[in-house]
């Protein structure tokens, strides 16, 4: 076995991220463009969405790899962010490796770099729940106390046009943010807005057809169960409809007690076994029959003649969740019957699909796009959309059942009203560094025993911004001198008393997470302690050993041999 050892130091960190940074730059904010791959197949791929960019990237380097699994590991939990991690991570690095020349140093100890990265997840963990809670959130509720009466009934639409607007193109996001609030409301149902969210973004896979080939503007909202198959006996029908639900073929099995057969007896046993099953289905009444399999001729000459619908080939997960959703009557662990409002045909684009109505008023989401990359991006920002919003709920719910004042019955008043909870908690501010502008001024200005770490950090959190506004610096710096003049008014101002804040409130404006701004800067703060906590990369290759022959090894091969002659 080889062995080869690199030593890590600040600056092969520093060096690792820049790539990276300077890909997701290039795609940050609504201003921002697309980037695009081209394959070894010669396939190409265009891109804003940040997980979708940077999982793309071929990444040789062990710490580029790690830095790629931190980012999906916080994607996963809140769907936001990715780009902005990437920014601050390297901006962070940048500020340590800037720091050790204010200290007249050529560079940071391994031990020092170590004792750094445990001070910075200290502050995360000691200091900055306390920042968020009576600084950075007093602050984000009076501007939405402020300009309540234009949030509280479009909070959702801001929302999602601060998460899509910048990882679609412009006109694509406006489109997109209409289709996904209409697919929202009209599966909202009789549950409560958190209960909506979590099963919208549970079943995602099955609630949404892709089509290719169309704009974007094509995209709708269909309802009941949209199947991307034709069906293969289609016949009229008026519901109330008794579907059958199969996971496997007509006369698959012979039973228990059928054991050995001439061919003849198998083939006349299984047809009369196959009829016996389909003429038990007329009598339950069955119309439609939905397969995960593909069934024998028989059983399509049968559904023809006796005026039955099949659909063959199911996806499962959709067969899955129609059981789940419909409260079955089940005959056997594969076989299961469920009632529809109506069975019909779909013609969308080029696909011929079947649409089933359900009876929970269930509705799915068909996403368009003129290309399979483009098409691939609205799905993951689709779905993006969700996972953001359930983690602001599960958020907003931890945070009511933390709280000593607030019993279990006030939570679920606010559940019901969650929007308004979220405003009236300061759960979200607007996007364009305000965010960033707060934490950094508050850092600047708090009294902590470890003031190089607050500077540290504060000054990284100023890339984001200066990001988003790169194309104009003269803008960045009037907003940053608006903001923190506002910021000092509003401190100096008592509690309670009215404050006018118009940063950033526009006829675009766009809300984001202040729970998911935080918990990103948790997660880069955790990643970058996992990369200054590295000393060094050991690499292994294993090599190919020839393998040698003994003589008794020799002997029992020309034995083996001689044998199967």
């Amino acid at each position: 076995m080889q062995q080869q050892l690199e030593c890590v130091s600040l600056q092969v960190c520093v060096s690792v991220l820049g790539p990276l940074e300077s890909v997701v730059r290039r795609c940050l904010g609504p201003e921002g463009g697309s980037v695009l791959f081209t394959r070894d197949t010669g396939e190409t791929l265009i891109s804003r969405h940040g997980q979708r960019v940077l999982s793309t990237l071929h990444l040789e380097h062990p710490m580029a790899r790690m830095v790629l699994d931190c980012v999906c590991a916080h994607a996963k939990s809140t769907g936001d962010g990715t780009k902005s991690f990437i920014l601050l991570l390297s901006a962070l690095l940048r500020a340590i490796q800037g720091s050790a020349h204010m200290r007249r140093k050529a560079s940071w100890s391994n031990p020092a770099l170590q004792n750094l990265a445990n001070r910075l997840m200290a502050l995360s963990r000691n200091e900055l729940d306390d920042i968020i809670i009576y600084q950075v959130t007093p602050y984000a509720s009076s501007y939405c106390s402020h300009h309540s009466d234009k949030l509280e009934h479009s909070i959702l639409d801001y929302l999602i046009s601060g998460y899509i607007s910048g990882r679609t193109g412009a006109g694509q996001a406006e489109i997109l943010k209409h289709i996904l609030c209409e697919f929202y409301y009209k599966s909202k149902r009789d549950q409560n807005t958190t209960e909506t969210i979590s099963f919208i973004h549970s079943h995602f896979n099955v609630l949404h057809t892709r089509v290719a080939g169309l704009p974007v503007g094509c995209s709708e909202v269909i309802e009941g169960l949209v199947v991307t198959r034709d069906w293969s006996v289609w016949t009229e029908l008026r519901g109330p409809i008794k579907a059958l639900v199969l996971y496997e073929s007509f006369g698959s099995s012979l039973g228990d007690n059928i054991t050995v057969c001439f061919q003849q007896d198998w083939l006349s046993r299984t047809e009369s076994i196959t009829k016996q099953k389909l003429a038990y289905l007329l009598e339950l009444q069955v119309n439609v029959v939905l397969s995960s399999v593909k069934q024998p001729e028989c059983v399509l000459q049968w559904a023809r003649m006796n005026h039955v619908a099949l659909l063959e080939c199911v996806d499962s997960d959709q067969l899955d969740f129609l059981c789940n959703i419909s409260f079955p009557e089940t005959l056997s662990h594969l076989q299961h019957i469920v009632m529809l409002k109506y069975c019909k045909r779909l013609q969308l684009g080029g696909l011929r699909c079947a649409q089933l109505g359900i009876y929970s008023n269930v509705h799915t989401l068909v996403l368009c796009a003129p290309a399979p990359g483009l098409l691939d991006q609205t799905v993951c920002v689709s779905r993006g959309v969700f996972l953001m919003l359930q983690h602001i709920t599960r958020t907003l719910e931890s945070n009511q059942f933390k709280s000593s004042s607030v019993d279990q019955s006030q939570c679920t008043v606010s559940s019901q009203g969650l929007w308004r909870a979220v405003m009236q908690a300061g759960g979200v501010l607007p996007v364009g560094g305000v965010f960033e502008f707060l934490l950094h001024h508050f850092l600047l200005t708090r009294r902590t025993s470890d003031p190089e770490s607050c500077r540290l950090l504060a000054e990284a959190l100023l890339c984001v911004p200066r990001a988003l506004y790169a194309h104009n610096h003269r803008r960045f710096l009037n907003i940053q001198t608006c903001f923190f003049n506002d910021l000092k008014k509003w401190d100096r101002t008592s509690v309670g008393d009215p404050v006018k804040f118009e940063f950033g409130f526009s006829e675009g404006l766009c809300l984001e997470s202040v729970s998911g701004k935080q918990q990103l800067v948790v997660s880069v703060l955790e990643c970058l302690h996992r990369l200054l906590c590295v000393g060094a990369i050991l690499y292994t290759r294993s090599l190919l050993r020839p393998q040698i022959y003994s003589e008794e090894d020799e002997e029992e091969e020309e034995e083996v041999h001689t044998n199967s002659i």
